[in-house]
């Protein structure tokens, strides 16, 4: 099956300017999601989708291809990510022909992202024939949405879930598993992606990885959290 790798990288970050050719350690942030890509070896063909030239040239250095620039309208803030995918699959159809099997979303936000999980999720597709195949983290304790609350406008509160007892939930280890996806690595079947169904509940399966490999860098306080751990030499996610 051939195997596209796209990383969707727009120029116009808000909260982090330029985050993604921000230097995170030595490199640029998507340096490190180009990296572990090629390192897989599970990829046939590695593009970065960007509205900016800059990003472009950078994504370049370090060894993904950069076919197209994607319109501005396609890179604004509320642009999700199915019509970015489309675009993809549609400008690589029509330049040369190509159209592979599968599609990964490779975000370059989530730098810890391993060669070992991006084929993972690849052999993941293969082995049950699904039409989605998403990284996921578990989700425990406080962060569990058994002990989540709405707030009202006065600060009253009320539970997230009706249709539980949240005293019945009084320990952590009465929670049942649960878990949330991450982006890390998602994978789609072209069909999934043309047909516009890319958030299908059916046909989808799960990917368990380490909450540390999980890593979204958006905010001034993810890069400081992000410098630290190389700092550490964490070489294992990386």
């Amino acid at each position: 099956m051939n195997v596209l790798g796209v990383i969707p990288a727009r120029g116009g970050s808000k909260r982090v300017k330029r985050k993604n050719i921000r230097p995170l350690a030595e490199k640029p942030l998507i340096a490190y999601t180009i990296q572990s890509a090629i390192k897989s070896k599970k990829i046939n063909r590695l593009i970065v989708s960007t509205d900016d030239p800059e990003i472009a040239k950078v994504a370049e250095v370090y060894g993904a291809d950069v076919p197209f620039l994607r319109p501005a309208s396609l890179a604004q803030d509320d642009t999700p990510d199915q019509p970015v995918f489309q675009h993809a699959l549609n400008s690589l159809s029509n330049q040369d022909g190509y159209e592979p099997d599968i599609v990964l979303n490779l975000r370059p936000t989530t730098p810890f992202k391993t060669p070992k999980t991006i084929a993972k999720v690849i052999e993941k597709m293969r082995e049950t024939k699904a039409d989605i195949v998403r990284t996921m983290s578990p989700v425990e304790g406080v962060n569990h949405p058994y002990w989540m609350y709405n707030m009202k406008s006065d600060c009253k509160t009320v539970p997230f879930l009706d249709t539980i007892n949240v005293s019945d939930y009084y320990q952590r280890q009465l929670l049942p598993e649960v878990y949330r996806i991450n982006g890390v690595v998602d994978a789609y079947t072209r069909g999934t992606i043309i047909k516009g169904n890319m958030l299908a509940k059916k046909n989808l399966y799960g990917l368990v990885i380490s909450e540390e490999e999980s890593i979204d860098i958006d905010t001034e306080f993810d890069f400081f959290l992000s410098e630290c751990l190389l700092q550490m030499k964490v070489k294992e996610w990386l």
